[in-house]
């Protein structure tokens, strides 16, 4: 872990937030099918096209006071949560790799990741045009973190690890229970994170993802709201995993060797 200058680290702070700004769009516009690419920021509520004072990422929302200025409609608080998200995994990020080749695909790894959470939280949807993105950023950066021979060899364990393992629970639930229990975008999101992390990591990942998900749906049950049988996003719980257990995970287990060696 790096000690990061105050003037540099609030200069990625920055980046995280625009970059934040960009996946609340994306997060609105690719699951309904609008391009991302083209057309101005609008508000949801009266469709007015927002001005520059409009998109100065959190102090726009700070300063209208979380409304619309054109019709007066709430902001939704995900907006500048994202975007302080995105800033703190930016931050975050350099701290634990510092400014090398890898940090510029392991921040838009993340971004994704984030886009991913929401996309699946409101839609119970993985799309391609994200994941597989993802998936040849978590490539490239493997590659550069750890070299072209050992980062392949560990991008493809991690694949294999989490494409696999969730591949095989799908499997198992269409042939014994007779309904899909995981989407295939779960076993794409699984490819995405798998190549960064690795075999190791993927596994923790998916026992965070899933601690988090018992977790979620016993407070579900306790509320009256749901029961064993209840769907779950699942792509909501691995993205923050991975990208929680890219930062800390090694320490976790690094941690956990010590204990069972009594060290």
């Amino acid at each position: 872990m790096l000690s990061v200058d105050p003037a540099l680290g609030a200069g990625v702070a920055a980046f995280g937030l625009i970059m934040g700004s960009a996946v609340t769009a994306i997060a609105w516009r690719v699951p309904r099918e609008i391009s991302w690419v083209r057309g101005r920021s609008a508000c949801p509520a009266c469709a007015n096209t927002l001005g520059l004072a409009d998109l100065v990422p959190l102090f726009s929302f700070l300063f209208a006071r979380g409304r619309c200025r054109h019709c007066q409609a709430p902001i939704a608080w995900r907006y500048p949560l994202t975007e302080l998200l995105c800033s703190a995994w930016a931050v975050l990020l350099f701290i634990q790799v510092g400014f090398v080749w890898a940090f510029l695909p392991l921040a838009l790894w993340g971004f994704l990741l984030v886009a991913l959470l929401w996309i699946d939280l409101d839609f119970k949807l993985l799309p391609d045009v994200l994941t597989f993105p993802g998936v040849l950023l978590g490539l490239a950066a493997a590659l550069l973190l750890h070299g072209f021979g050992p980062g392949a060899r560990h991008a493809l364990l991690g694949l294999v690890t989490g494409s696999g393992l969730l591949w095989l629970l799908a499997w198992a639930w269409i042939v014994f229970r007779k309904i899909e229990g995981m989407g295939g975008g779960d076993v794409k999101l699984a490819a995405m994170f798998g190549v960064v992390l690795g075999w190791q990591l993927t596994l923790l990942t998916l026992f965070v993802a899933s601690l988090a998900g018992s977790l979620w749906g016993g407070a579900l049950m306790l509320r009256g709201r749901g029961g064993m049988k209840s769907e779950l996003p699942f792509g909501t719980l691995l993205a923050p995993a991975a990208m929680i257990v890219f930062l800390w995970g090694d320490g976790w287990i690094g941690a956990y060797v010590r204990l069972l060696c009594g060290r």
